[in-house]
């Protein structure tokens, strides 16, 4: 079976949730992932040959900050034009790689895309919504519109997060077809960094955070949690994406806190290793409030308590390895007793069995093997 998988970001960017699924497709199953432009970026407009997979470049419809291309682009004619034109690409590459749409899935992960992909009648439309794509910061109006469209015209529906199954069903008018299949962690790989941990007993304690560092980061507790343990390191390491450069800069009053450039995949268990507690202090926004992370099982995996505020369902305490707190001193406090039972051994052994437990049972492994049934089977 053919399936085209209409993405929002380069095959290349990272491993995210697609790179995860589609490289643990079944046998048999063919794949050509069709990427959008990236300025900046390796743009291929005939399809290649990647891991096993196809890709190929299609300027689709895109979110454009500002400038002449955003104003360009708030004008429906302009993105019709668009779509014309991505279509008669698609339609081309599709042609030349022997896919029949009518006996083949398409996957969309990019609801810009939906008027392309709906239009070639498809033996499925599978919708992977793994965000609230039209809640990210700086997106134009007519967004919104895609997202519900996407949601409308999908014969089939995979969400991430609990808070997305909510506005799929009130958007579809019911949960006929709409599935919750979460997201998950390569555990073997993370598990590696309980093997690599080596910290002194004098050492100071590591607070850290790993992943995007975007405007919905809450700044403000993390550093009032910072100034109050001037003796605790808090370690950022990853991005920092467009709208969170000045906060980020008021860091810099703090020595105690430090970010770091974005790491390889491969030496994101090194990373981990040297943490004592992994943080996710996401502001709540109708953003986050969608958000199943992947860093919560990553932490898990690697054998870390996690502290994190109460931004989304899908994120539950849990008395062993998981604390949630809204505030700074609820953040410190919680900090404090995974801290110290770092020093305990036998509190230790029980909270990395209870994280690796955790972890586990979201191997990406899993997570795939349900996402293919729900999506092709």
């Amino acid at each position: 079976m053919d399936v085209v998988w209409f993405a929002e970001i380069k095959w290349d960017y990272l491993r995210t949730r697609k790179q995860q699924l589609v490289r643990r497709r079944p046998d048999g199953l063919r794949v050509l992932f069709l990427e959008p432009f990236v300025r900046g970026r390796d743009n291929r407009y005939d399809i290649r040959d990647v891991d096993g997979i196809r890709v190929v470049t299609i300027p689709f419809i895109k979110s454009i900050p500002s400038g002449p291309g955003r104003a360009v682009l708030n004008v429906p004619l302009a993105r019709h034009l668009v779509d014309a034109s991505a279509r008669l690409r698609v339609r081309g590459h599709l042609r030349r790689a022997g896919i029949d749409p009518a006996k083949s899935v398409f996957i969309i992960s990019n609801v810009f895309a939906i008027g392309v992909a709906s239009g070639f009648k498809p033996m499925r439309l599978v919708y992977d919504c793994n965000d609230a794509h039209a809640d990210f910061p700086g997106l134009p109006g007519w967004s919104r519109g895609h997202q519900q469209e996407t949601l409308r015209r999908a014969g089939r529906v995979i969400v991430s997060a609990r808070g997305l199954r909510e506005d799929a069903v009130r958007v579809r008018g019911g949960d006929r077809d709409v599935f919750v299949v979460g997201n998950g962690v390569d555990y073997g790989a993370f598990h590696r960094a309980l093997a690599m941990r080596e910290r002194s007993a004098g050492a100071r304690p590591c607070i850290g955070y790993l992943g995007a560092i975007a405007p919905w980061f809450d700044f403000d507790l993390v550093a009032a949690a910072a100034a109050a343990r001037p003796r605790w390191d808090f370690v950022l390491v990853g991005p920092v994406l467009a709208g969170a450069e000045a906060a980020v800069a008021k860091f810099s009053t703090l020595g105690n806190v430090s970010v770091r450039p974005a790491v390889s995949h491969d030496d994101v268990p090194r990373v981990l290793a040297g943490f004592d507690v992994g943080l996710i202090p996401f502001r709540r926004t109708p953003l986050t409030a969608g958000v199943n992370p992947n860093k919560l099982y990553e932490y898990l995996a690697a054998g870390l308590p996690v502290v994190a505020t109460p931004f989304s369902p899908d994120v539950e305490a849990d008395a062993d390895v998981v604390a949630l707190s809204g505030d700074a001193p609820g953040f410190v406090a919680a900090c404090e007793r995974f801290i110290s039972q770092r020093g305990d051994a036998t509190a230790r052994v029980r909270m990395e069995a209870r994280a690796s437990a955790i972890a586990s049972a979201h191997d990406w492994d899993l997570i795939a093997k349900e996402f293919w049934a729900r999506a092709c089977g």
